[in-house]
């Protein structure tokens, strides 16, 4: 083949790193290695005895032959690769050396995969395996081209480092996606909002549940050019603080901070509870600074917290009323006055309560009940 300069592989490279990191670029990295080797096609496949193994990006897909591999071609194609288990990642092989040229030319793989694509003298190499699965790099010579020389095959083996790293980096970040994915579906089937704010309160990741209260204009949040903000000026600075607390509690555990408040409407109704923890640290944010995980609830949104209370933390009925007023906002006078007691024996009655929930604090109480049940969101 012609001498290829050093800028040409260079640029090779590049474009082979880009898709390694986005998988929707593996199709121009494979193009870009058809070039390099002036192929009629080239190919980064992850093959296999299951389903789950394979996996193709190819130069100029055809949909309905792609479908054919996949399909009725599939047990041509696992006989075939048990042939190429054997050969050692990095080595370099021709097909017709491996399957036979005659053998070769007679397979329905060939005759109803192969030609139909101009793919008449294939160079390639085993990049990775996992158990009887692998990946390998494959770049075909048409019909009216020559076959693959030995300055073919020494670029090929000088670029062998480089394209097992792709796959081992593309084999990874897809396992990353699919657990990010999972986790995502996960937050989005809970019946409270969840967000990972940074130090500035801006959102840098909200589930559905927190979506919704977010874009109500009746909630007791919002946003404002992407931070968070409460309605009622009381609240803001107390969810400040709360944010902040989460923030120095993540570089000092030993230091106290308020984990959790109530917030509310504009009008006294649509409270939320809201509890802050400092986010785990990301590998890829591991020199930035910490975020903080907030979990909100609408208060209305709860189950029967008197029935729970009662059942859960042992609470007479008169107690459990008490505690389910306080998680629905309700302040102690609020809900002396809604009993018909005296404030005194309100408090005597949030006294017992603590003892039994093992709180101290208010907060700590409407945070624990609210927790108590988490029912999931319909479908």
């Amino acid at each position: 083949m012609p001498r290829l300069d050093v800028d040409t592989v260079m640029s090779a490279i590049d474009q082979l790193l880009v898709g390694a990191m986005d998988e929707g670029q593996m199709q121009a990295a494979a193009e870009t290695m058809r070039r390099l080797f002036n192929g009629s096609k080239a190919c980064f496949a992850g093959f296999g005895p299951n389903p789950e193994d394979w996996a193709s990006y190819t130069t100029n897909p055809d949909p309905a032959l792609q479908e054919r591999c996949f399909g009725e071609l599939a047990p041509d194609f696992i006989e075939m690769g048990g042939a190429l288990r054997d050969i050692p990642l990095g080595e370099i092989y021709h097909d017709h050396d491996v399957f036979g040229a005659e053998a070769l030319r007679n397979s329905r793989v060939w005759q109803e995969w192969m030609r139909p694509q101009d793919m008449y003298g294939g160079m390639a190499c085993r990049l990775a395996k996992n158990g009887p699965a692998f990946w390998f790099f494959d770049v075909q010579r048409g019909r009216r081209q020559e076959g693959f020389d030995a300055e073919d095959i020494a670029l090929l083996e000088k670029l062998y480092p480089v394209l097992r790293r792709v796959v081992e980096l593309r084999r990874h970040i897809g396992r990353v996606t699919i657990q990010r994915d999972e986790a995502r579906s996960a937050l989005d089937r809970i019946a409270m909002g969840i967000a990972i704010l940074d130090p500035d309160m801006r959102i840098t990741y909200a589930n559905e549940g927190a979506d919704e209260i977010l874009s109500d204009p009746e909630s007791a949040l919002g946003l404002r050019q992407g931070r968070l903000f409460a309605r009622l000026p009381a609240d803001q600075r107390q969810l400040r603080q709360l944010i902040e607390g989460a923030l120095r509690s993540a570089q000092d555990p030993l230091v106290p901070a308020q984990a959790s408040m109530i917030l509310h409407g504009e009008d006294g109704s649509h409270s939320l509870s809201a509890c802050a923890m400092p986010a785990p640290p990301s590998v890829t944010q591991a020199h930035t600074s910490g975020k903080v995980l907030i979990a909100l609830r609408r208060l209305e949104m709860a189950a029967n917290l008197v029935a729970c209370a009662r059942q859960l933390f042992d609470l007479t009925d008169t107690e459990a009323k008490f505690a389910s007023a306080l998680a629905s906002g309700s302040s102690l006078t609020e809900a002396a006055e809604a009993q018909g007691v005296r404030i005194s024996t309100a408090r005597t009655h949030l006294a017992r309560i603590f003892q039994k929930t093992n709180t101290r604090q208010q907060s700590q109480l409407v945070s624990l009940l609210r927790s108590a049940a988490l029912p999931l969101r319909p479908r």
